[in-house]
């Protein structure tokens, strides 16, 4: 199975799963928004973040998840780390919920603020494998969610390009997601992160191929366009004084 990792590659996925044009549309502009709050951002395996971001929404278009979730994949942690341009930090903000209402509307705004609170993480693990049964539908097509961006770390092997991935627990948690696909009614989801957790483990990556800075997480490159420079005549002078 080939994980899309760019945007034309997610929409010919889904038009050859036969989705409907207005579910293509909302996938589109919900890329679009996406590129605006990660327009020079790099994971740290240096690949772009916003292919993580396709590459999750392309997983639950295989496990067949409805268009809202598909979006929520895409987005799925905007408020985590998105580029806002406020400087506040990750979050949730008045100003950022009015953006993402009307970059994707208020249904998927609501599933995105609900999605923070069902990240699995080592010391909830296993309050949220327990309460399976009794979550709402809505909250199992979440964690869903939060297991396809478990898998699409590994599924290339992009964590083993990372500069530094000690933050990363997927595979220690590797065979409660595993269960927890399954309760989900998830089988071959169960066996996507199976596979995948088990050629992570056989990899041999040379080190010098893992990212030279060391990053552990996203970085920003500016482009030289874009970047503060002097006034002409402040660098005539400095290059006077240097002279001197």
């Amino acid at each position: 199975m080939q994980i899309a990792q760019t945007n034309i590659q997610l929409y010919n996925q889904l038009r050859e799963a036969g989705r409907p044009t207005d579910e293509l549309v909302a996938v589109h502009q919900a890329y679009e928004f996406l590129t605006t709050l990660y327009p020079g951002y790099f994971q740290a395996d240096g690949k772009p973040f916003v292919a993580h971001g396709v590459g999750v929404a392309s997983i639950l278009t295989y496990l067949d998840q409805p268009s809202e979730f598909v979006v929520v994949g895409l987005l799925h942690n905007i408020y985590g780390n998105g580029d806002f341009g406020d400087g506040r930090g990750p979050g949730i903000k008045p100003t950022r919920e009015l953006l993402v209402k009307e970059a994707v509307g208020e249904s998927v705004a609501a599933l995105l603020e609900r999605f923070r609170a069902l990240r699995i993480l080592p010391e909830n693990l296993a309050d949220i494998q327990r309460s399976i049964p009794e979550r709402s539908e809505t909250d199992r097509r979440l964690i869903l969610v939060e297991l396809a961006d478990q898998l699409e770390k590994y599924v290339d092997l992009g964590l083993l390009y990372y500069g530094n991935d000690d933050w990363v627990k997927g595979a220690q948690m590797g065979p409660q997601l595993i269960a927890i696909a399954n309760d989900l009614g998830q089988p071959q989801l169960a066996e996507m992160l199976s596979d995948a957790f088990a050629d992570a483990a056989a990899a041999q990556i040379p080190a010098e191929l893992r990212s030279s800075d060391g990053r552990r997480y996203l970085k920003l490159v500016v482009p030289r366009s874009c970047r503060r420079r002097l006034a002409p005549r402040v660098r005539a002078r400095l290059k006077r004084t240097f002279r001197a």
